[in-house]
């Protein structure tokens, strides 16, 4: 029975999201949802794989009469990005999302919401559980900590599936067709600092109030980088007063663009906070980042980065972030851009965090070699990790053409084919799965990776009807 979501024409896939609502599963944190899952299957006698990874496949077999088909596989990710906002005192280890329905948006309290990529669990526990849907053999896969680096889906044994076919249920809008998607790869850039000891005067810097959002989908919209915006801040600063850097720190997750930054600097000078306000918010380019506030206060500090090793974190604060190029061909969209997502100092060192993403290798290996040049001329190091593929399959496949049929065949409306800047999961397991066949398709979410991200209610009823429409006739 549904708690907190109202009006809906399908209410089993809805339970399920209020269900797997209850349960904490930030990246990294996935293993009550996967015993969940395990529990899901065997109560409902379905074979179900639990790997070390927190993977979970599980398999029914074909309705009677379609025994003979090929299989196709379903595919989701269970974990969600764990973004609150500050003063929130919600516990992602521990505490169940806040549902929140206001008409037809569904969002959480003061946090993500976990529609990503939870809307997708739920219409494959909802199809799983239901036996009055036509479809060949459904394998469907749930894979772990796709939001740090699509962990789970690079552990996987593909040996256990034998679908050629693959709807992944990961996209954000319902009226188009994935058929290819960025590659990435994230780097650790790591300083080291002289921290030099006293007792200082200073200033504290904090900005607040930005959207963020997602790193590939929502990097084009123009919507500022917190840390990016402190580096023009403390660059202007520069060229009026001396100071150091007494620590900064921000962002969190490499996939979300940074809304929050906070820098304590030392110095003897003073700082005009009306002045600094009005500087930065000449840098607004997207309506959504309307609410910044910088805020400056007068603070005391123990400590002080060394003036070499200030103007090193400068140097990295400047760099070109954002949408580096776009693609000459349509869809034009971007082709290649980077995240600055985080930054930690503490007694000894900086710590940077960055994601980049592109179609192709080559994107990919440009800013590696830019990254790498940077660290080696300030003395830094750094090391590259989560690399993952871009996928891209033909627009006219049997598959898209079918999703599309499902698609009007439900809603009256047409879906078109299209490419996305971001990471999917279609990339890793296609180079793992020979001959795959893959699309990706979901329901309407907005702003993902912030405490902002919405659902609409009655677009998850309409992919619902979809896939039973899709594998129906598929």
């Amino acid at each position: 029975m549904l708690k907190y979501i109202h009006g809906v024409k399908n209410e089993k896939p809805f339970e399920y999201f209020e269900e797997i609502s209850k349960i904490p599963r930030a990246s990294g944190n996935e293993g009550e949802i996967a015993d969940y899952l395990v529990g899901f299957a065997a109560k409902r006698n379905l074979k179900a794989v639990k790997d070390e990874a927190n993977n979970v496949l599980i398999i029914k077999n074909a309705t009677q009469g379609r025994e003979n088909e090929p299989s196709i596989m379903l595919q989701a990710h269970t974990d969600m990005v764990a973004e609150k906002n500050k003063g929130t005192l919600h516990n992602f280890a521990t505490d169940p999302i806040e549902l929140i329905q206001e008409g037809n948006i569904l969002r959480a309290n003061n946090t993500t919401l976990g529609a990503d990529d939870g809307f997708g669990v739920a219409i494959m526990l909802s199809v799983l559980e239901d036996k009055s849907i036509s479809h060949p053999r459904l394998e469907c896969l749930f894979t772990s900590s796709e939001e740090i680096g699509l962990v789970g889906a690079s552990k996987f044994d593909y040996s256990k599936v034998l679908s050629k076919r693959m709807v992944n249920l990961d996209s954000a809008e319902e009226n188009s067709v994935i058929i290819g998607c960025c590659g990435g790869i994230r780097t650790e850039l790591t300083l080291p600092v002289i921290m030099e000891k006293g007792s200082f005067k200073g200033y504290k810097i904090s900005i607040s109030g930005l959207c963020g959002g997602h790193s590939g989908e929502d990097i084009d919209r123009g919507r500022l980088n917190a840390h990016i915006l402190m580096g023009l801040i403390l660059t202007k600063l520069k060229k009026e007063i001396d100071f150091t850097i007494s620590h900064i720190s921000g962002g969190d997750k490499d996939n979300a663009i940074p809304r929050e930054c906070e820098c304590v600097i030392v110095t003897d000078h003073n700082v005009n906070e009306k002045e600094i306000n009005s500087y930065a918010r000449g840098f607004i380019k997207a309506n959504e980042d309307s609410a910044l506030n910088v805020k400056i206060e007068k603070t005391d500090t123990c400590q002080g980065i060394s003036a070499q090793d200030t103007e090193k974190i400068l140097q990295v604060l400047s760099i070109d972030n954002g949408v580096l190029e776009y693609r000459k061909t349509a869809p034009i969209l971007p082709r290649l851009s980077r995240n600055l997502a985080r930054i930690r100092t503490n007694e000894s060192e900086a710590a940077i965090g960055f994601s980049s993403r592109c179609y192709e290798e080559s994107g990919l290996n440009e800013s590696v070699c830019f990254l790498d040049s940077l660290a080696k001329s300030i003395g830094a190091a750094t090391y590259h990790h989560e690399k993952y593929p871009g996928w891209e399959s033909p627009a006219t496949s049997l598959l898209v053409t079918s999703w599309q049929k499902a698609f009007e065949s439900v809603s009256g409306e047409k879906t078109e084919a299209t490419l996305i800047h971001a990471g999917l999961e279609c990339g890793l397991i296609s180079a793992n799965i020979k001959d795959l066949e893959a699309i990706s398709v979901g329901c309407n979410v907005h702003d993902l990776h912030t405490p902002k991200e919405t659902m609409e209610i009655a677009s998850m009823d309409k992919i619902y009807d979809t896939v039973v429409e899709f594998l129906k006739n598929i």
